[in-house]
């Protein structure tokens, strides 16, 4: 009996062609989207479900190899069936794909994925296994799950609380976690002897910001000026992740201009911490006053001048 073919690159969104990066670029992006701790539409669980399938296979360049070999002619929808010689395959799971990144937040693979891959943990999901899973295996193996974190609670730490998909029928588990300040995206923590076999590990993921993107240690963010500012010098106020900061606006700065403030960002893994960049924007004001319109039309006749002695 055939089941539904999956389309896993219309899933992330990529060509069939896309690198490596380009396919791990679209499933993070897809994934802090859709993710049941920042998400609650309905519908979301499902899709992080799709999407975290799909990194499975494309995130793991043995079985996107594999996946692959079904050629680009299916249609999503399509009852597949595996070809002859696909059965007995057995694919290791977490040794080095896809399989450190993220992880499912319950329920299981596809009937379309197990046709090809056979059963992702034996009738069990909810977690990854970060060492090789085989049903005859002894060896200890960990779980992993991921927590999603604003940005101002990694950097502050503190308490939070994770619940876990503990078995195939929806069971959880609740803990309640120290993070420590200063934790940075893609750090782990980890839970003695919580998982099925071993430890739970926990994945940090940080959530998007407002006004801040991170890049490693250093943090980067926009400071918009009035014209008049930049024409003429000012001291701004900049509210950063812990208190506040005076910039100093030079006159005559231009957009585009990068100020650095030594030492305000993040806590780096060896001691001290990162910088901030603020990155200047010319604020215009979208609806002038009558005054200020006159007053503009009097700096143009002078640029004109200027141009036209």
């Amino acid at each position: 009996m055939g089941v539904q073919y999956k389309d896993y690159y219309d899933v992330l969104g990529v060509p069939r062609n896309a690198g490596a990066a380009a396919v791990k670029k679209a499933y993070r992006k897809l994934a802090r989207e859709y993710h049941p701790d920042v998400n609650k539409e309905a519908g979301a669980q499902n899709r992080f479900q799709e999407i975290s399938e799909a990194y499975e296979v494309l995130g793991d360049p043995e079985k996107r190899k594999r996946y692959d070999q079904l050629g680009a002619n299916w249609k999503q929808g399509q009852d597949f069936t595996p070809p002859p010689g696909w059965e007995n395959v057995h694919f290791d799971f977490g040794g080095g794909g896809a399989g450190h990144e993220f992880n499912f937040s319950g329920g299981g693979f596809s009937d379309f994925f197990e046709s090809i891959f056979g059963n992702r943990m034996n009738g069990f999901s909810g977690f990854q296994s970060s060492e090789t899973f085989g049903a005859h295996s002894p060896r200890r193996t960990h779980d992993e799950t991921e927590l999603t974190l604003t940005l101002d609670e990694a950097y502050h730490g503190g308490k939070k609380r994770i619940k876990v998909y503990s078995d195939q029928n929806g069971n959880t588990k609740t803990y309640d976690l120290n993070i420590p300040a200063g934790t940075r995206d893609g750090a782990r923590l980890r839970l003695r002897n919580q998982g099925h076999n071993g430890d739970l590990l926990i994945r940090i993921s940080i959530a998007p910001h407002s006004r801040f993107t991170v890049d490693g240690a250093d943090l980067w963010m926009d400071v918009d000026l009035a014209p008049y500012q930049a024409v003429l010098g000012d001291k701004v106020d900049l509210k950063l992740i812990d208190g506040h900061a005076m910039l100093r606006i030079p006159a005559g700065t231009q957009p585009g201009r990068k100020f650095r403030l030594t030492g305000k960002g993040l806590k780096k893994p060896g001691g001290g911490k990162g910088d901030v960049y603020a990155v200047v924007r010319i604020e215009v004001p979208v609806q002038p006053t009558a005054e200020e319109k006159k007053l503009y039309e009097q700096l143009a006749d002078i640029a004109k001048r200027k141009q036209n002695p």
